[in-house]
């Protein structure tokens, strides 16, 4: 009730009735336009509220009031515009009214309104730059973890193979390990190459060299002497 008085009064110049009796008004009581004094919004009484004015804010500031006083139902009358406007805003409070008959476009009226006034929401993010290059870090990351492990196994498989000794092992791992984490920061992924130890060789056979032409003919006149 209270959050409904401080809208009202942000919206009106109140000119409350002189005299009351316990939380009733005797008399009425004036909301005027503010920047417009002299022109009255709605008035206010003991019994009802009224007002010559066919606008959805006064409607609705109107509604406001009936609720603050907790009237369960309303009973509306006057020009079509302002049943329909009265009708809607208590509809979308669930407040009974009496005197107005909705159309079917009111009614469809009326739905459009409730979804409008949904403001607790739940809607995809729109995805920026900068999450796009957060999101595809951990992509990066993976396959470069994956690289990283099979450089790692195939120097730690060569090393074994040589018989090098625990203590350098460790050391060579370390120094591989470090500059592999290197590359992979610098965008760098590790490549394994891969040798088939059981492939027949692709080098070309070795020749020797032919002989010198000089020296069978040397040889050629040894045996005709």
């Amino acid at each position: 009730m209270a959050q409904i008085e401080a809208a009202l009064e942000e919206r009106y110049v109140i000119k409350r009735s002189p005299l009351s009796l316990g939380p009733l008004s005797i008399g009425h009581t004036e909301y005027r336009f503010k920047g417009d004094g002299a022109r009255v919004a709605f008035i206010e009484s003991t019994v009802r509220l009224a007002t010559e004015i066919n606008n959805p804010s006064v409607a609705r500031s109107m509604v406001d009031v009936a609720e603050a006083r907790n009237w369960k139902g309303l009973r509306i009358s006057g020009h079509e515009d302002f049943k329909r406007m009265v009708w809607l805003e208590a509809s979308m409070r669930r407040i009974k009214t009496v005197g107005y008959e909705p159309q079917a476009s009111d009614l469809e009226l009326l739905q459009r309104e409730k979804v409008a006034r949904m403001s607790n929401r739940i809607e995809p993010a729109k995805e920026t730059p900068e999450s796009a290059s957060q999101a595809a870090v951990p992509k990066t990351s993976a396959r470069g973890n994956g690289g990283r492990k099979a450089v790692l196994t195939a120097i730690e498989a060569v090393l074994i193979a040589k018989q090098v000794p625990d203590g350098m092992r460790v050391a060579v791992m370390a120094a591989a390990t470090d500059q592999l984490m290197q590359r992979i920061q610098t965008g760098r992924s590790p490549k394994v190459k891969v040798y088939d130890t059981t492939a027949p060789s692709r080098a070309r056979p070795h020749t020797p060299p032919p002989e010198p032409q000089r020296s069978r003919d040397r040889e050629g006149l040894t045996h005709a002497r």
